[in-house]
């Protein structure tokens, strides 16, 4: 959080990957504890209204956070700062269906067309909801 707030402070955005979407709710939970409301929620449980208005927050540059599953990588996101990968090994980063991408793989292409860090994240089951 501390890094999220350091960019921030550079006028710049972040994403926040979590493996699964169940674990967004507490995620963003602690983030609205922190940030406020500047947070977009971007995943495929979301009703198609839903997901048209947080992209249109984040469109809006009125999100400079965004956290979701593997496909809010895809987000569009201006001016990005730093891209944060919760729980790093989970298999659940790739996606088997079409169309087919590691989200890891496009995190670091994004980090490194934008000269940013990408921070991979490790956080084991007995200390998941103290990381």
């Amino acid at each position: 959080m501390q890094l999220i707030e350091n960019v921030i402070k550079q006028n710049k955005t972040a994403i926040v990957l979590v493996p699964e979407i169940s674990l967004t709710p507490q995620m963003v939970d602690r983030f609205l504890a922190r940030f406020g409301d500047c947070i977009a929620i971007l995943h495929s449980k979301l009703s198609v209204g839903e997901r048209y208005d947080e992209w249109q927050k984040i469109k809006g540059n009125k999100a400079k956070i965004v956290i979701g599953a593997r496909s809010a990588i895809f987000a569009p996101v201006e001016n990005l700062g730093i891209i944060i990968i919760d729980e790093e090994h989970d298999s659940s980063y790739k996606s088997e269906m079409s169309p087919r991408f590691n989200a890891k793989e496009i995190a670091s292409y994004i980090a490194k067309q934008n000269n940013i860090p990408l921070v991979l994240r490790k956080c084991y089951a007995l200390y998941k909801y103290i990381c």
